[in-house]
């Protein structure tokens, strides 16, 4: 089948037909950019939206946070489970992945989207953990980073779903690079639509340059740090997708970064790996 490729690009970075986001998703895109909500201001704005409070009411009471009794309000789930930066995180994502219509392209697995995004946030928080205290960079940028680094298939799939369909079928292939046929057949790739996304969402600066730079080895600016590890988590669980379990230790992003504690990353890899089965599960609730 043949398709115009200048006309998709454009389509895509125009978004003509993208539908707005809802009130609630304003406010929480103005709240990730503030350090100084309070737990009670968050919950308010979630609460409005009766559906992504149940989510996310939903997620806390999931196996993944092992929790002993109910959590039964946004405010607990924030004290008790999930914190208030996750979700902040996890609100905007939901309410963000609501606007596209993933129905246009029935190949796309709506819970493996879910599954990548959520794992490669979790991964990426983790492996923060591996660094010395001083240098740690915000573990809340690198879960956000995590689960918006794939947005753009959601607009890839929204856009033009069934030319999508086309370059999912092609990327069952063995050894095939998916980002390689989204530029060969759409001429654009899922991770240049997710920059420009967080570029027309205003996103925060840092979240702009880690989808910008994500997979970059020859970046070297002032979030270095912060691309590696994102980098790192979202090639790990993509491998991990595949079927492929590389050791963490083994990544050449960590690799380029001073100071990681080996020990800590073996045991974040270990810890992670239980994980996969509830975290499965959570991306099937969010689909």
């Amino acid at each position: 089948m043949d398709v115009d490729k200048e006309g998709i690009k454009i389509a895509v970075l125009e978004v003509k037909h993208l539908p707005p986001l809802s009130m609630t998703a304003s406010k929480l895109m103005e709240a990730v950019t503030d350090d100084d909500i309070d737990l009670k201001e968050l919950a308010g704005i979630i609460d409005q939206d009766p559906g992504l409070a149940a989510r996310i009411i939903g997620l806390a009471n999931s196996a993944y946070f092992s929790q002993p009794t109910p959590v039964y309000s946004v405010e607990e789930a924030i004290i008790r489970v999930l914190g208030l930066n996750m979700v902040k995180s996890l609100a905007l994502g939901i309410t963000v992945a609501g606007v596209f219509e993933v129905e246009r392209c029935p190949r796309f697995d709506l819970s493996g989207y879910w599954f990548e995004a959520l794992a490669a946030g979790q991964l990426a928080r983790s492996l923060v953990m591996a660094l010395p205290a001083k240098s740690r960079p915000d573990m809340s940028v690198l879960y956000l980073g995590g689960l918006f680094h794939n947005l753009g298939m959601l607009l890839l799939v929204h856009v033009v779903g069934e030319a999508y369909s086309a370059v999912l079928q092609e990327a069952k292939k063995p050894e095939a690079d998916l980002l390689t046929i989204e530029r060969d057949r759409l001429g654009v790739d899922h991770r240049t639509a997710s920059t420009w996304l967080a570029e027309k969402w205003h996103l925060p600066p840092v979240i702009v340059t880690l989808m910008g730079r994500l997979g970059e080895s020859d970046y070297q600016g002032d979030h270095l740090t912060e691309v590696s590890l994102l980098s790192a988590a979202v090639m790990w669980v993509a491998d991990l997708r595949q079927g492929r379990v590389n050791p963490l230790l083994e990544s050449p992003w960590l690799k380029t970064i001073e100071g990681l504690d080996s020990d800590r990353l073996g045991r974040i890899e270990e810890s992670f790996l239980c994980q996969i089965d509830d975290l499965e599960l959570v991306a099937r609730q969010l689909a």
